[in-house]
């Protein structure tokens, strides 16, 4: 350890801001976490079907379903939800769903939402952490167009913890949602002036509300002290982290960060344990450009820049390399978010079945490292150092250059 280190680390368990991290975790812990099924899509797939069920103990009615379908509608200029079979708000308006049957995995199918009386179906496929197996969607529909052909709304969802690609032909017909909506829904429910939610019901919503912020890293406070402390005390954390993971998952970011850290073409940006994130030199280099056509301000000198987001993100055994538009003036986002959707063929996830701006954008994604490419690596059977360096290599060769080069494209237009 070296002086510096042990210092700050010294530094750091006295500090204030620390102990106040320490008491926010410590508050976020719930249910779902102690019985350790917060993870499993099972349990989440339940939870949804009780909560949108206007039979259950929460004395809901159909408010849930009906906000849950106000929310999309709102947030994507009122069209319809779902294709030439879904529904549009002058239908919507018109429907009551006290006779809404919810069924379970039915011939597999996560949730289905049936109300006979309004010819009215809804399929959710519903995604923690898994993706789309081949098929699957494309069998889903097929068993409810079948069974159901005689339903005028016919719906299918694709929800997701985040946003997902899902297969080409399926997006036509599969609406995609991710857990920000539900959690909307959830605020607005207990929210609700009109409703009268009994304490014990009020205190599941909000265990479930804390775990799903929880796991989309949605606590801003605990992000912003976070953030704080990792600039103030860097050396500190740097050498937890090191020593942290007994099973040495912290070496594959140990040898991607050192990968950042030696490549000329990029610099190192705010990270942590989960988030590996760096800044691609064609920013800096083109600057005065950025600022003349309106994503930087004259003030921003990008070393605090939060809206071109460049992240390796490690989670659930594996890693994926995300490139987002993140936090900034508004005005400069939407720029930004034209530029990626008039790219689309390098930004495919830009638009992901309904064109409106995230707080957290995705535009690209890339797997770096597999869950199957980790297991290999603790059971000695693959040399992920290799392994990580090829795919760094392809990032950075191939990846980069076509994500950069159509910012610059944009940017040198009438120039």
């Amino acid at each position: 350890m070296t002086e510096v280190a042990e210092i700050q680390l010294k530094m750091l368990l006295l500090d204030e801001d620390f102990t106040s991290l320490q008491n926010l975790v410590n508050e976020e812990v719930n249910l779902m976490d102690i019985l350790r099924v917060s993870h499993r899509e099972l349990q989440h797939s339940n939870f949804l079907a009780w909560f949108f069920d206007p039979n259950e103990s929460h004395n809901l009615g159909d408010f849930a379903l009906k906000e849950f379908i106000k929310i999309y509608f709102k947030e994507n200029q009122f069209q319809n939800l779902g294709n030439e079979t879904g529904l549009s708000v002058f239908d919507f308006v018109q429907l009551e769903f006290d006779d809404l049957e919810i069924r379970r995995e039915y011939k597999n199918i996560d949730l289905i939402f049936l109300s006979s009386r309004n010819q009215f179906c809804i399929v959710i496929e519903n995604k923690i952490y898994s993706t789309e197996k081949k098929g699957q969607l494309e069998k889903y529909r097929n068993i409810i167009e079948a069974e159901y052909s005689e339903f005028k709304h016919k719906i299918y969802i694709f929800l997701s913890l985040q946003d997902q690609q899902i297969s080409e032909d399926e997006k036509k017909y599969y609406v995609q949602l991710n857990y920000e909506h539900i959690i909307k829904l959830i605020e607005q429910v207990i929210s609700s002036q009109r409703l009268k939610i009994a304490d014990k019901t009020k205190f599941v919503f909000e265990q479930y509300l804390q775990t799903l912020k929880s796991m989309l890293n949605k606590n801003e406070e605990i992000e912003r002290i976070a953030q704080q402390l990792y600039k103030k005390y860097k050396s500190a954390f740097d050498l937890v982290f090191k020593y942290s993971d007994p099973t040495g998952y912290n070496e594959i970011w140990t040898k991607l960060n050192d990968l950042v850290k030696s490549e000329k073409s990029i610099r190192s940006f705010a990270s942590n344990k989960t988030y590996l994130r760096f800044q691609p030199n064609f920013l800096y280099d083109n600057i005065e450009k950025l600022r003349k056509f309106g994503l930087v301000s004259q003030t921003d000198d990008l070393t605090n820049n939060w809206m071109f987001l460049y992240e390796f993100h490690f989670v659930n055994s594996q890693v994926i390399f995300d490139c987002k538009i993140g936090s900034g003036e508004q005005q400069a986002r939407e720029k930004l978010y034209e530029i990626y959707k008039k790219h689309k063929d390098e930004f495919p996830l830009v638009v992901s079945g309904k064109e409106v701006l995230k707080q957290w954008h995705l535009v690209f994604r890339k797997q770096i490292l597999t869950s199957s490419d980790i297991q290999k690596y603790f059971e000695d059977s693959i040399d992920i150092e290799k392994l990580i360096e090829k795919r760094f290599r392809e990032l950075i060769d191939k990846n980069l250059p076509q994500l950069t080069g159509k910012l610059n494209e944009e940017i040198n237009i009438g120039q």
